[in-house]
């Protein structure tokens, strides 16, 4: 690219081909917390992780409404520990999504719940808890 932009008129077709028919190189990063066998869900890192080419799949809200409601949210900790990663901000974004979807579906304590279990896990952390908290609570609306 940086050739394209330093030479003087590029034709269009160039432009175009660059746009169109090259791999742009695309770094995805993914924070596994739990996964599902069968009708069991797991907490936990899965047996086999993913190769790298696997296909990855958004789940739909009743799947991330089971998958949040099963046990005591023990994925949290997967989150909190994950390093070089913005944990309030990912919490919150998290907090946001699961919450309209556990409100869709008629539990309105989710979220609540879910703080109350983060303030649990970080009571000895004060600084962290102080910035996940305040992430959350830009974006739940209690």
């Amino acid at each position: 690219m940086r050739q394209l932009v330093t030479a003087e008129q590029v034709d269009e077709d160039v432009i175009q081909d660059n746009r169109v028919n090259r791999n742009v190189p695309v770094e995805v990063s993914v924070l596994h917390v739990g996964y599902r066998q069968s009708a069991n869900i797991f907490h936990l890192m899965p047996p086999r992780p993913p190769l790298s080419l696997d296909a990855i799949y958004i789940c739909g809200p009743k799947e991330a409404c089971t998958f949040t409601g099963f046990g005591r949210f023990g994925y949290f900790r997967h989150v909190l520990r994950a390093e070089d990663l913005p944990v309030g901000e990912l919490l919150a974004a998290h907090i946001k999504m699961a919450n309209g979807f556990h409100n869709e579906f008629g539990s309105c304590t989710w979220a609540s719940d879910a703080v109350r279990e983060l303030i649990v896990l970080l009571r000895d952390d004060y600084p962290i808890l102080m910035t996940v908290l305040g992430a959350v609570a830009d974006t739940v609306q209690w």
